[in-house]
């Protein structure tokens, strides 16, 4: 089971990393290597064992504690269906909160801009 840290030390990785695959591109701007940060945040978070599996959810939700099994969703205003639910808005939360993502980003940009 990750901790609260594991999981921010994970995301910020994966920010690391993507960010650098995207200017490698060459073609980027700030907006599109946000989108694609983001996305890879849901798809990593959907294919999390805390997420997928229901004790682990379960679990993680309780460690972190946003959300429970009884609150409504920040992102669609309903009340949420199952444990799985909960674990992802609970994690994709403690992100936001822990994560200034887009400074990250622009922050990733100019070191790389700084160093051409």
């Amino acid at each position: 089971m990750k901790t609260k840290t594991e999981i921010i030390e994970t995301v910020t990785d994966w920010i690391t990393e993507t960010v650098a695959y995207e200017i490698g591109k060459r073609n980027y701007d700030t907006d599109s290597i946000l989108e694609v940060v983001d996305e890879e945040i849901y798809q990593t978070i959907y294919s999390m064992q805390e997420v997928i599996y229901t004790y682990k959810a379960k679990e993680i939700s309780d460690i972190i504690g946003i959300y429970d099994a009884f609150d409504e969703s920040d992102f669609s205003g309903e009340r949420f269906e199952d444990w799985s639910q909960v674990a992802f808005a609970n994690i994709y939360q403690l992100i936001c909160d822990e994560l200034d993502i887009m400074g990250m980003v622009e922050t990733l940009i100019k070191k790389h801009q700084d160093n051409e």
